[in-house]
């Protein structure tokens, strides 16, 4: 049996956490949420997870941060990451960085980001455990 990936949802706002977590779990993802970037870091270096969801704004460690401590390391650097965000140039900042298809601004289309996630970590399969 192989295992589902895993998801990491980085976000401070319990609300969107909460919608991300429900939407990908009920496409059969495995998902673990850290309401900051401090709890994102340890979240990663004891989880490894397949794809990185992350907000930018947020408490104690931004997303900012956090991403560039995904990339200059070299256990992590190969993590999918998507960024979830309501700033207002988060397609001019982030764009060429991790390409268009992985920048989603606030209100997040739920049909969009599966879609996304799917291109990235494959669908889960129904006997997956």
């Amino acid at each position: 049996m192989s295992r589902k990936p895993l998801i990491l949802v980085v976000e401070d706002d319990p609300s969107v956490q909460n919608l991300l977590q429900l939407l990908l779990e009920g496409e059969g993802f495995d998902v673990i949420t850290a309401k900051d970037g401090l709890e994102g870091l340890v979240k990663l270096d004891l989880q490894h997870p397949s794809l990185l969801i992350l907000d930018l704004m947020m408490p104690n460690v931004s997303g900012d941060r956090l991403l560039a401590e995904v990339q200059e390391d070299p256990r992590l650097r190969d993590v999918p990451v998507l960024i979830v965000s309501g700033r207002h140039d988060v397609h001019e900042s982030f764009d060429d960085l991790l390409g268009r298809d992985n920048v989603f601004p606030k209100p997040i289309d739920p049909t969009k980001l599966v879609e996304r996630v799917e291109a990235l970590l494959g669908k889960p399969e129904e006997g997956d455990a």
